[in-house]
């Protein structure tokens, strides 16, 4: 059982027992984990990354619930029923009643309209999704006080009209940043997102203390409308250390903790020996991949591309640096989302076949050059990629310069379509295919922001009007042909593996659900404990 130090007159009573000044948790079962660094915001329109703590004191229209085999489906959370237009495109929303916020205020469709109209603001990092929806555009730029497309009807029934058919509407409104927020609150408040009193949710915990590089402490909204989860509070520490995250763990101090924090070594050394029996893990819904830039001087050739993808020894790579946790991936979809496409063609490692390939377009030994460009923020296996891959690139006679940018620079220079290549990994913000294809080929600004700039304007389009097939069996079809052409044809793309998640968990813990996309945050009330 784990211990804490307890304080005022139970430390006072305690010592004159003559009793060690430790002592079982006193307020209900408590969660310890940590982050590798410290939140910036509780508002998911201010951050792309801080989803911890609003994952859980929000809730969101659907949720995405994790089936016994591992796949997935989608849920009622706040809406108990939906339909949707034969058109495609009108959503009309009935929603749950008797819902509060933790602060006591009811939720109604007001509070669903107002969450659209936050994530609209200039500033939003998040704005995405709520500008699917007509009137959206002209509400962000100042030219409407209100969206058009968004119509309620009385407190428990709202409609939303998109500006084009999209068949993954509601698997979209099941990420992290379309957590309801109250109305009320937010526009009274003075510091949403920063004071946890003006940031509440209805979901099953409410934040109730933030110290800055410290830790936020969640503990259970006592109004949930749901079943009351396991855990009564859950503190989040801010460690960026991962040594020191570690020993915590071994002390007994933390009950979970993130592998994706640890090195390697240290997983296969330490945690895949000595704690065999407290790993849980969960394939990532994502895809670590090399992009290639068709603007940059060689990378534009569809001959250099092929050679590139047939000189990566993928399965070298996920066993040196990853002790083989995960799969290798040969099309953009990858395993677990919605329209994977199981009999993929595979790629195949061929360094003498490529050597022949560039050998019959003239180019000489040594001739291609190009940039690997990688973010000094990079994780030590993530710089150890690109390290065998510029190796293996070697031995073909290609050379990959690999030059490390601040992060900051590196994002822009990826961001103005100039980045040669680089390796990166995509792990879904909601599962449906558009999330990935669409993001990166789904329309020409899209293909410049990623710096992969490709040519092929057909299939440009055709990425970008597949949201619109409102039959599944032909919408995922049609992805598959498409990524089929990107990466097997044009080469355009080099999927490389998705890799496990991997968390050890404490004593204390008698069962954990990983987040079904194997996010590092996680759903707290998906945690038992003993």
């Amino acid at each position: 059982m784990k211990k804490r130090l307890i304080s005022g007159l139970l430390v006072a009573c305690t010592v004159a027992a003559g009793l060690p000044v430790m002592a079982e948790e006193a307020d209900g079962k408590v969660l310890d984990v940590a982050l590798n660094a410290d939140i910036t915001t509780l508002d998911v329109k201010s951050t792309t990354n801080d989803y911890m703590a609003p994952m859980n004191f929000c809730d969101r229209l659907f949720d995405i619930h994790v089936l016994e085999d591992g796949s997935s489906e989608i849920v009622n959370s706040l809406c108990t029923d939906y339909t949707v237009s034969d058109d495609g495109l009108t959503y009309t929303f009935t929603l749950r009643e008797g819902v509060k916020f933790s602060n006591g205020e009811d939720f109604t469709a007001e509070d669903v309209e107002y969450t659209f109209m936050h994530l609209l603001a200039q500033d939003s990092m998040n704005s995405d999704i709520p500008l699917e929806v007509v009137g959206a555009q002209d509400y962000m730029d100042g030219k409407a006080d209100t969206i058009s497309g968004i119509k309620i009807d009385g407190d428990y029934q709202i409609s939303m009209t998109l500006v084009k058919a999209n068949a993954g509407f509601v698997s979209e409104l099941t990420s992290a940043v379309m957590g309801i927020i109250d109305k009320t609150t937010c526009e009274n408040a003075t510091n949403y997102g920063i004071d946890p009193e003006e940031t509440v949710g209805t979901g099953p915990y409410k934040v109730t203390e933030w110290v800055n590089n410290d830790h936020v402490t969640l503990e259970r909204n006592e109004y949930y409308w749901g079943e009351a989860p396991d855990v009564d509070k859950c503190i989040i520490h801010i460690i960026p250390d991962a040594s020191s995250q570690n020993l915590m763990y071994q002390n007994g101090e933390l009950d979970i903790l993130d592998l994706d924090f640890q090195d390697s070594s240290i997983v296969s050394s330490i945690y895949e020996t000595q704690y065999a029996d407290k790993l849980v893990h969960k394939d990532r819904l994502a895809l670590t991949y090399l992009n290639m830039n068709e603007d940059s001087d060689y990378l534009s050739d569809p001959v250099v591309r092929q050679a590139i993808q047939m000189s990566i020894d993928r399965q070298a790579i996920l066993d040196s640096v990853y002790d083989g946790r995960g799969h290798l991936e040969n099309s953009i979809i990858p395993e677990g989302v919605l329209g994977h496409n199981d009999n993929a063609t595979e790629i195949t490692y061929d360094p003498e076949g490529a050597k022949k390939l560039l050998e019959d377009a003239g180019y000489k030994d040594g001739e291609i050059t190009f940039e690997l460009a990688m973010d000094s923020s990079s994780k030590s296996n993530t710089q150890m990629t690109y390290q065998i891959i510029q190796q293996q690139l070697a031995e073909v006679g290609i050379t990959a310069d690999i030059k490390t940018y601040d992060q900051a620079s590196w994002l822009d220079t990826r961001n103005s379509g100039e980045m040669d290549s680089f390796i990166g990994t995509w792990t879904l913000d909601y599962n449906d295919p558009a999330n990935i294809m669409g993001t990166f080929f789904g329309s020409e600004a899209n293909v410049k922001l990623r710096s992969n700039n490709y040519k092929d304007t057909d299939v440009i389009a055709r990425v970008g009007a597949a949201p619109s097939i409102m039959d599944d069996d032909e919408r995922y079809a049609e992805y598959q042909a498409l990524e089929e052409k990107i990466v097997h044809e044009d080469y355009a793309w080099v999927p490389f593996f998705a890799l496990s998640h991997y968390f050890a968990v404490g004593d204390d813990i008698e069962s954990f659900q990983p987040h079904w996309a194997g996010y590092s945050d996680i759903f707290i009330k998906d945690v038992v404990m003993k």
